[in-house]
């Protein structure tokens, strides 16, 4: 019996760049400025920054990506 993978919740990373986040709790967080290998940069309207692994996604429904972590545990992502 061959061990099913679950899909990744974005396959194509290129496709959420300008899309807008929401945490778990679903706290609009900014949208997503870029991206590397291992995590998104996300750009708030506070004019934070925040690296957010890309394990740490959950979901995107075409226009919004929602993270695993709730707004009160964003600190942890802040860049600077």
């Amino acid at each position: 019996m061959a061990t099913e993978f679950p899909e990744p919740a974005v396959l194509n990373w290129h496709s959420v760049i300008h899309k807008s986040v929401r945490t778990r709790d679903g706290e609009p967080l900014g949208y997503i400025a870029a991206d590397d290998k291992e995590s998104i940069i996300v750009l708030s309207s506070r004019f934070r920054e925040y690296r957010i692994p890309k394990s740490e996604v959950t979901g995107f429904d075409g226009s919004v990506v929602r993270v695993n972590p709730e707004y009160v545990e964003m600190d942890r992502y802040k860049i600077g």
